[in-house]
């Protein structure tokens, strides 16, 4: 999609759109399920939505107490329980013909930032601004150090999702081509092949890649508050 505006292109990249569908409709489902958890009885056992929203937040929760120190569990969860939802709806919304948001590298690189910013602000509360530049700057080479979470990082989530998208794209090409020699513009094939794949490179791989991401992530913020 581009517009021109006196003169300047613009460009919005269809990722960008499904992100901000995504975030619409998560924010819609939290308000939905906040109102019902709010008026559910907690003398009664919960059921439908609330059930599926307590059991959700307590694995999160339970998680991310397992890793991260209980001085610091309560303020980074959070954070750390909407990026879990973000992107485990992003990973698997190829299974609904998205454009998975985090195989674009722009948005990947965005997400991974905020987990950056949030490692330099732990290591200068804990090492002070004059001690956390010297550290930086002096050897040189540590300066691509502190850099290096922020570029494997997105790399990884950005490179793995893309390769899904890839593979699945591809094997919707072969398929069409088998099916031609049958039947012509009918891919009969892929309905067949496609659901086991999708299960592995949408489901299986978008879970795990939502797990490492907020694994490494809870574990470098921490590894700056370590005496």
């Amino acid at each position: 999609m581009m517009n021109v505006m006196a003169g300047i292109h613009i460009v919005i990249q269809p990722e960008l759109i499904f992100s901000l569908i995504i975030v619409v409709v998560l924010c819609v489902g939290f308000v939905y399920a906040g109102k019902k958890v709010a008026v559910a009885d907690p003398t009664k056992r919960p059921q439908g939505i609330v059930l599926v929203v307590e059991t959700g937040v307590e694995m999160i929760y339970n998680y991310m107490k397992s890793i991260m120190p209980s001085k610091f569990e309560k303020n980074y969860y959070p954070y750390f329980a909407m990026l879990f939802c973000y992107l485990l709806v992003a990973n698997i919304s190829g299974l609904f013909a998205f454009d998975s948001p985090t195989s674009n590298f722009s948005i990947a690189l965005a997400i991974t930032l905020i987990t950056f910013v949030l490692i330099q602000i732990n290591a200068i509360r804990k090492k002070g601004i004059g001690h956390y530049i010297k550290d930086v700057v002096w050897p040189p080479t540590n300066i691509l150090s502190t850099i290096s979470p922020l570029i494997s990082m997105s790399f990884r989530l950005f490179g793995n999702i893309l390769s899904g998208m890839i593979l699945m794209s591809l094997v919707y090409t072969f398929t069409g081509w088998l099916s031609s020699f049958i039947f012509n513009n009918v891919n009969f094939l892929g309905p067949i092949l496609a659901p086991v794949l999708h299960a592995y490179f949408d489901v299986f791989a978008g879970v795990i890649q939502t797990i490492v991401f907020v694994t490494l992530s809870s574990i470098l913020i921490m590894m700056e508050n370590e005496d």
